[in-house]
């Protein structure tokens, strides 16, 4: 298959190296000329649990040139959907597959202006990647890729796209209901990430915290019943199931938040599309939302006053 990943930052250089490796013609798009640079001049460098491999996949600066993929996969950030789908739309034909793995909400709803239901593809990524420089990953620990078609006359597609992602040596479960695990992977994010965020601490930390438990349920509650208004079921007790497996240093314990990393690298996050947006939608339903509030409250606080943060017992003494 013609693949392109658009957006190509710590999880799009992961996916693009595994389907390069298995034989797929794959182009890296981003927008970050060093790190495009780096790639074509030096491979892609990966670090996983056997070492450091370098991987000649080629990279490109948006925009996409006008060669039709046969499919395109977005790993962008939520605040960049729009933007990176226009950026890549010479890559959309009227047949290309249009697949995102992204975290939050909303964008499904981007993505519909460059391809129909039946072509586009929608759900998760449970990867803990993390970006090292220009042109290096860190791909530890394991991980499960669910997704499904926006619409039932796309499950051919999904299927195809799931076997490809399979023989590459990423799991890869097709569902018939992508918006389950949409909504099941912005439960774990509204939680992990920006916890995780706010205490500035890797994930296996958390089970240091022994009222964990309550934290995440006052956080769960609401967005299950901001789903259950949508039309979406979130099961309460097995995301947080899914959330204290990952405390194990083998499973992503020792990884860093990817709302964490935007934070310490002076980047966006995505708490518009995360606790944000379940608040936002709590309100339009007349639903209370105060933990995700409070949450996108301080994650905002955060992106504002990171620079001025203490760092020292003697920050600012006289």
């Amino acid at each position: 298959m013609k693949i392109v990943i658009a957006g190509s930052g710590a999880m799009g250089c992961r996916y693009g190296a595994a389907l390069f490796e298995s034989g797929h013609e794959v182009t890296l798009l981003d927008g970050w000329a060093e790190h495009v640079a780096a790639i074509n001049e030096r491979g892609l460098r990966v670090t996983d649990e056997s070492g450091t491999r370098v991987v000649p996949v080629p990279a490109m600066l948006f925009p996409a040139p006008g060669v039709p993929a046969d499919l395109v996969i977005v790993f962008a950030k939520a605040t960049g959907t729009a933007a990176v789908a226009a950026a890549a739309a010479g890559a959309i034909g009227p047949a290309t597959l249009l697949l995102t793995l992204q975290n939050g909400l909303g964008n499904i709803e981007a993505l519909r202006a460059h391809a129909p239901d039946e072509r586009l593809l929608a759900g998760v990524s449970m990867y803990g990647t993390e970006l090292v420089g220009p042109g290096h990953i860190t791909a530890l620990g394991s991980g499960e890729t669910v997704f499904g078609p926006v619409s039932p006359s796309g499950a051919a597609a999904a299927g195809l796209a799931g076997a490809a992602l399979n023989a590459a040596g990423i799991p890869t479960r097709v569902t018939a209901d992508a918006m389950e695990v949409i909504w099941a992977k912005v439960a774990f994010n509204c939680v992990m990430n920006t916890v995780c965020s706010i205490g500035s601490i890797p994930v296996s930390a958390l089970a240091r915290y022994d009222d964990f438990d309550a934290l995440a349920l006052s956080v769960l509650g609401e967005i299950a019943a901001v789903a259950d208004a949508e039309g979406v079921a979130v099961d309460t007790a097995a995301a947080l199931r899914v959330m204290k497996a990952q405390f194990d240093p083998s499973a992503s314990g020792s990884h860093l938040a990817s709302m964490l990393q935007d934070l310490m690298n002076g980047r966006p996050t995505e708490i518009a599309q995360l606790n944000g947006a379940i608040a936002e939608r709590a309100a339009r339903h007349g639903i209370e939302a105060p933990a995700n509030a409070l949450i996108a409250r301080l994650i905002r606080l955060l992106e504002a006053t990171w620079s001025q943060r203490v760092t020292s017992l003697h920050h600012g003494a006289q």
